[in-house]
């Protein structure tokens, strides 16, 4: 199979390095490597430039955006240009272990159902980082070195950051379309794999999460219009699954689309919570409770209702 690896840059000399060489050590060397730099001010384009010119790089190519794009259509755009049958997503400041490429590249070909393989990995902190959500597997789900994701009510959620993805470019053409601005690239292909059955976990730690106290977000609460943003992204990412759904029977377990319709529900019952500030409408919600990802991200609601904002 023939491999692209897709990395995107901002600004991220001081730790670029270290990926750079984790991607030059890979045991089975992909067909290419396509860097997308987001207009770098410190020096990140110079780097790759002289980094690929010393090493005899000709299959790695960099492109620097005359715009900024931001790094969600960064990535996205940029995964439109690989043309491997698998396109590993890379950032800029990660360690990938020398068997990552070639360990997934043996599951993909082995399992031809999955469309998305999340690879297990280990995080590094440096002092004054935040804290990573870890995704804990199911039993189920740590059974055997490959291992499906089970779709549920929480479905709504991306367990594994992106740089641990492989991605079959047949799906990826397939719901790129469907991809808009809001949407992170990873939680969207999550999603559009895991409506399909096709969204898996590699149980082998193939890499390092590097987490830099610059990785922390600068906004630490939450309050009723950041709410009403998130919900009016929530309404948008629903109505595309659904809309996938529609346009592919046979790709979409029935059971499924009614899932996806009923959170459908469940976002708009939320949506006019927020916009009325009226507790009984929380109340209201009792019905559709579970699909709330916690019982903590339940009781938010109610607290944002009643008092506005609250920390995170």
């Amino acid at each position: 199979m023939q491999i692209s690896v897709v990395m995107t840059t901002y600004n991220g000399k001081e730790h670029l390095q270290k990926q750079l060489f984790s991607l030059l050590q890979q045991q089975r060397a992909p067909e290419e490597v396509l860097i997308f730099d987001d207009g770098s001010t410190d020096g990140t384009p110079e780097e790759i430039r002289t980094f690929i010119q010393q090493n005899g790089l000709t299959n790695w190519k960099l492109f620097v955006n005359t715009e900024r794009k931001g790094w969600k259509r960064n990535f996205m755009d940029g995964m439109r240009q690989a043309c491997g049958e698998l396109i590993f997503p890379c950032d800029q400041d990660d360690i990938w272990y020398p068997q990552k490429l070639q360990e997934m590249e043996a599951a993909m070909e082995q399992n031809p159902q999955i469309l998305l393989l999340a690879c297990d990995y280990h995080v590094v902190y440096e002092p004054g980082a935040l804290r990573a959500k870890v995704y804990s597997k199911t039993d189920a789900e740590k059974d055997g070195l490959v291992a499906k994701y089970n779709f549920t009510k929480h479905f709504f959620m991306n367990p594994y950051p992106g740089c641990s993805y492989a991605v079959r470019k047949s799906f990826f053409d397939a719901v790129q379309s469907l991809w808009f601005d809001a949407a992170p690239h990873d939680e969207f292909l999550w999603l559009m794999a895991t409506i399909q059955d096709g969204a898996w976990f590699y149980n082998r730690t193939l890499m390092d999460y590097l987490r830099y106290a610059s990785n922390a977000s600068g906004i630490h609460y939450k309050d009723i219009p950041m709410q009403q943003e998130n919900l009016r992204y929530i309404a948008g990412f629903l109505e595309r699954l659904e809309q996938f759904a529609a346009q592919h029977p046979a790709a979409v377990a029935p059971e499924y689309r009614t899932q996806i319709q009923t959170a459908q529900i469940w976002c708009a019952k939320r949506q006019a919570l927020m916009r009325t500030r009226n507790p009984l409408r929380w109340l209201a919600l009792a019905p559709w409770w579970g699909y709330y990802n916690s019982p903590q991200n339940c009781l938010s609601d109610l607290w944002l209702v009643l008092f506005g904002r609250f920390k995170r």
